[in-house]
């Protein structure tokens, strides 16, 4: 029988080469390089050496178009491009089972032993593992149930024995990570997040480190992620989004995301923060000018 497709692209993507080779992603960063901070320069070049250790070049790859977008020959120097670069970095490394799993066993790398990590993740995080449509089954099922919170602690080894191959079991999923739910999830935040960054540097730019460091909200895994994730969204639908569109009275949001990302480091309620962030809607300019 034959195949539809060259047996070697299907090998290269599902027995786990890299679908590009690593020169694919050094030369877009030399290409970028020229153009970047000697601080910044750094950030990118350690992120794109961890990024293909945790998924493959071709992720390296959109992480450098996405860094692309504020540097170049027609680009303006950008100030706040470190501050970005880092964070778009960790967030596309979110920590998901294969990730702990691939820690775990660069920890006991060498003959080394390391610690058993014990690492707690919802029964939401498991089903954002498949394939969207399967997934979106998965966890319409588990809402139902009311199980999508539900934790689940799993502990990852470099020990020899049952232990390691239970961890390296667990790390070759990265391998389906590109075709999952949370993939898309994910994918599809950091691209919101840089478009809101875009929409207040045109409005406010004074605002704009305020709405890099809303990342700064959202780390983890389990329930700390799922609150963070809720509590950026309310941030952004409640406050930013808002005083883009002009659907709201022009307020100083500089000092607005100042109050708001203090109030949400405790993790409050999503409903709460939206009722901080109301009050402070209402509340005068020359208020918000002191807080």
């Amino acid at each position: 029988m034959k195949l539809p497709v060259d047996f070697r692209l299907l090998k290269e993507r599902y027995l786990g080469e890299a679908s590009r080779k690593p020169w694919v992603a050094e030369k877009r960063l030399a290409e970028l390089a020229p153009f970047l901070p000697p601080d910044t320069r750094d950030i990118v070049r350690h992120a794109v050496t961890s990024l293909m250790a945790y998924q493959d070049p071709d992720y390296a790859l959109v992480y450098l178009n996405r860094v692309g977008r504020y540097a170049g020959s027609d680009k303006a120097p950008c100030a706040f491009l470190a501050s970005v670069a880092s964070r778009m970095e960790e967030r596309m490394r979110y920590a998901d089972p294969p990730s702990i799993a691939q820690a775990a066993l660069a920890d006991g790398g060498e003959g080394s032993v390391s610690p058993t990590r014990r690492v707690s993740f919802c029964l939401c995080d498991f089903a954002g593992m498949l394939p969207p449509n399967a997934a979106d089954t998965a966890l319409q099922v588990m809402a139902y149930l009311r199980l999508s919170q539900r934790a689940v602690v799993l502990k990852f080894s470099s020990q020899a024995g049952w232990k390691r191959h239970w961890t390296e079991a667990w790390a070759l999923l990265r391998y389906a990570r590109t075709y999952s739910r949370r993939a898309k999830t994910e994918n599809a935040w950091v691209e919101r997040w840089l478009h809101m960054i875009d929409r207040v540097r045109a409005s406010q730019p004074e605002a704009v480190m305020g709405m890099v460091q809303t990342a700064d909200i959202i780390s983890g895994s389990g329930a700390d992620y799922h609150r963070g994730i809720a509590n950026w969204n309310v941030i952004v639908d409640c406050l930013v989004k808002p005083v883009c569109d002009g659907a709201i009275a022009p307020i100083d949001l500089a000092a607005a995301l100042r109050v708001v990302l203090h109030a949400a480091a405790d993790r409050p309620e999503p409903l709460v923060l939206q009722g901080q962030i109301d009050r402070l809607i209402a509340s005068q300019p020359l208020q918000l000018q002191t807080a």
